[in-house]
């Protein structure tokens, strides 16, 4: 398969999406999310995923600036935290103010917190205003996305992002989502934390076949399914490691190989008990200085 820093997927509104972006997930703003975003941006990345509860989007929105890059070349996702469910219109404007842009490439529900039914329904009102020019969810699960499509719209979500990695496949969840023309996007494509895939004895076996590292096999495993991947990373060295995925295609039986790791292990919070998750538990929004 054909694939470059470049290569895209096409979303059912015919939005064009990278297939390899950078996760600003837990990055301290300032410097270390700054000299990230710029090193990516530098080494052919063209999308950032961030959102509110990050507590960066000040400073990627100045990464972004500085890099010189035109706006029209740049995929930017941010996301609407919990809190702004009764608002998701400025929710959105204040991120946007943040990031110092016009428009969002993509807007997701952060998580589907009680309401996100009548939520969705003002992303596709911000959609429609021209603020962002994708929606979609996150941490959806098949019921919680169905509940999005019987509400009978001409268009369902452009995209679902969740953990997706060799230890949780979510096969079923892509199946569906592929049925529906919903673009799959995988967050922690390297495992969540505590997981040890990269050195499991599979990818092991693999590194001096393809002459790459365990990395580049996972990450290679999901975009060459035309799943997007958005790993974290914070150094150079990784920045640039990861967007290196170009150079090898994995077998057919090696792809089977990988899934078949598969034990539903899943280290995020489970989207059908969201609910039960108490508001102290939540992270807090700080406000960037």
């Amino acid at each position: 398969m054909e694939l470059s820093i470049k290569s895209t997927v096409t979303l059912n509104n015919d939005v064009k999406m990278p297939l390899l972006g950078l996760r600003a997930y837990r990055m301290k703003s300032g410097d270390e999310t700054y000299n990230a975003v710029r090193c990516a941006l530098d080494n052919g990345y063209r999308l950032i995923d961030t959102a509110k509860i990050y507590n960066n989007e000040k400073t990627i929105g100045r990464a972004l600036r500085d890099s010189g890059i035109t706006r029209e070349d740049l995929f930017v996702t941010t996301k609407l935290w919990v809190t702004d469910f009764d608002n998701p219109r400025e929710g959105l404007l204040d991120s946007l103010k943040r990031l110092k842009l016009e428009y969002a490439d993509l807007y997701l529900i952060h998580w589907p917190k009680k309401g996100f039914e009548k939520v969705y329904e003002e992303l596709v009102k911000l959609q429609q205003e021209g603020l962002c020019r994708a929606i979609g969810v996150c941490n959806f699960n098949i019921e919680q996305v169905q509940k999005i499509l019987d509400l009978g719209y001409e268009l369902p979500p452009q995209v679902n992002q969740t953990e997706i990695h060799p230890l949780n496949t979510e096969k079923d969840l892509i199946n569906f989502c592929r049925r529906n023309k919903i673009t799959m996007e995988a967050y922690s494509p390297l495992g969540a934390e505590g997981r040890l895939i990269l050195d499991d004895p599979r990818i092991i076996g693999m590194r001096d076949y393809y002459k790459a590292t365990s990395s580049q096999i996972l990450l290679r495993w999901c975009i060459q399914r035309g799943i997007v991947a958005i790993p974290k990373a914070v150094s150079e060295d990784k920045i640039v490691q990861n967007s290196d995925l170009y150079f090898f295609d994995i077998t057919t039986s090696d792809m089977e190989t990988i899934s078949d790791m598969n034990c539903n292990d899943r280290r995020n919070y489970d989207p059908s008990r969201i609910d039960e998750r108490a508001d102290y538990l939540y992270p807090k929004f700080l406000e960037e200085i």
